[in-house]
């Protein structure tokens, strides 16, 4: 196991926090003259970055099973791991040492035949400033070839956000929003307000994440009312089990 500090070049905001370094764990398996090498990275995980003490003590156990048990199904550590960010290491780990190192999956994409469209993203520091300069940024995404835009938002700048979202669809008709709320509405009136107003705009793909995690009643009901498609983030953090994550999904 390695432990690397990275610094951002310019500090970066979610819609909780502000981020001036990150802490990555990196899991390094080898195994028969193989190599496999996992990611774990708690800079989106909530639980992690309350208590990275912990998180550490939990990496640094499960390392000394994984070297006790010799086992490399995923399922078998389930019962032993508290974090989502170490699962996809673990799992990363184990892909890439059973696809040989760095290859996780074998697919048109990974050899290079096909390309994957992909979304830029406007941290929330893009909006500290001045709506002007958030216009601009925007722009210059859509002008680097993006249709598609994920957008962070919180309630401090909601609705300088949603004066912008304004002003770039009368210029781009075109272009698709997915909103990235990180549970920042603190009650179903909130959110089903601002899923309305976001709604209006036509050019929404789905919001993330309206409401905190673990408030089933209230996102079952968001889901079932809201006119625009409900994603789910932090919902799914420290589910492990494919089919429990169905389940929450489906619920």
């Amino acid at each position: 196991m390695k432990k690397k500090i990275f610094f951002f070049k310019k500090q970066v905001f979610n819609s909780n926090r502000a981020f001036r370094k990150n802490i990555i764990w990196f899991i390094i398996l080898t195994q028969n003259n193989k190599i496999g090498i996992g990611e774990c990275n708690p800079i989106l995980d909530q639980y992690a970055l309350k208590n990275l003490k912990n998180f550490e003590i939990e990496l640094k156990n499960l390392s000394k099973m994984i070297l006790y048990f010799k086992k490399t199904e995923i399922c078998f550590y389930y019962k032993y791991i508290s974090y989502s960010s170490i699962l996809f290491g673990l799992e990363q780990a184990f892909l890439s040492l059973e696809n040989k190192f760095p290859m996780l999956y074998h697919s048109k994409f990974t050899y290079g035949i096909e390309g994957i469209p992909i979304n830029s993203l406007m941290w929330l520091n893009s909006f500290n400033k001045n709506k002007k300069y958030a216009i601009k940024k925007m722009e210059n995404q859509i002008i680097e070839g993006f249709s598609l835009i994920k957008m962070k938002v919180n309630m401090k700048f909601i609705n300088d956000q949603y004066f912008i979202l304004k002003e770039i669809k009368r210029k781009y008709p075109f272009l698709k929003i997915r909103v990235d709320a990180n549970g920042c509405f603190e009650n179903i009136q909130k959110a089903f307000y601002y899923l309305n107003k976001f709604y209006n705009l036509g050019m929404i793909d789905f919001m993330e994440q309206p409401i905190s995690s673990g408030n089933w009643k209230d996102m079952s009901e968001i889901c079932k009312k809201s006119k625009l498609p409900i994603a789910l983030d932090e919902e799914l953090a420290n589910i492990h089990e494919l089919k429990k994550k169905k389940v929450i999904g489906f619920y």
